[in-house]
């Protein structure tokens, strides 16, 4: 039951259904999904592991706000781990392997083509998940698994910033490293990708997100 609870919640916060600084009252949470506390308390420190939940004992959980500084440690940690599989599996990749890894940049072509965040995410989050299995590395699929929400909800957020035609650019060249097997070339598309355009598109969340401040903060009455 209790990951069941953490999912709903943990998709509540990604998506912006549960606000940053929300309250979160255990027992309300349990009624209204018809359990008991105890498995919403394990959700909730679970969440709270991922940095979705702040939690300050005898005094409130609340939905943590949006950190961009762990935003950005997060995705330099995923651009690691891939460029660490790719390193790894690359060697070891039949013609299947290369035609699903393939298919799945095409996935995020598709979602470029969309401007589709959630879609992107998801195929970026498959096709990792890939050269770590490929690579027969557990750990990297977990770690990749324990990243993903942080980064789902950064992308929600800053869905309207995205560089798409930069998104792009990086995806038709890991596309094209991928069919050659050549890993040197993968790895550099990799950078791009995790060095230069999804650092950018942090910077212009932030800079959005203070504009944003400084407009509300000259609305406010005196």
């Amino acid at each position: 039951m209790s990951d069941d609870v953490y999912h709903r919640l943990r998709d509540a916060i990604v998506d912006g259904e549960l606000r940053p600084g929300e309250r979160i009252r255990d027992y309300e949470l349990a009624a209204d999904l018809g359990t008991s506390k105890t498995p919403v308390r394990h959700a909730l420190a679970r969440l709270a592991e991922g940095g979705l939940v702040e939690m300050q004992r005898n005094r409130y959980t609340r939905v943590a706000p949006l950190d961009l500084d762990r935003i950005r440690d997060a995705i330099a940690l995923f651009g690691d781990i891939w460029i660490g599989s790719v390193r790894h599996a690359m060697p070891l990749i039949q013609a299947d392997d290369v035609a699903y890894l393939v298919d799945l940049t095409e996935d995020m072509s598709a979602a470029v083509v969309d401007h589709d965040v959630v879609e992107f995410g998801k195929a970026l989050r498959a096709i990792v998940t890939g050269f770590a299995r490929i690579e027969g590395n557990t750990t990297r699929v977990t770690v990749i698994e324990f990243l993903g929400p942080q980064i789902r909800r950064f992308t929600q957020h800053a869905r309207g910033v995205f560089d798409w035609v930069a998104v792009e650019r990086s995806t038709v060249a890991i596309r094209e490293a991928i069919r050659q097997r050549d890993a040197a070339e993968t790895r550099a598309a990799i950078v791009t990708l995790f060095d230069e355009v999804l650092p950018g598109i942090i910077d212009r969340a932030e800079e959005l997100d203070a504009a944003d401040e400084r407009r509300s903060a000259g609305d406010s009455p005196a």
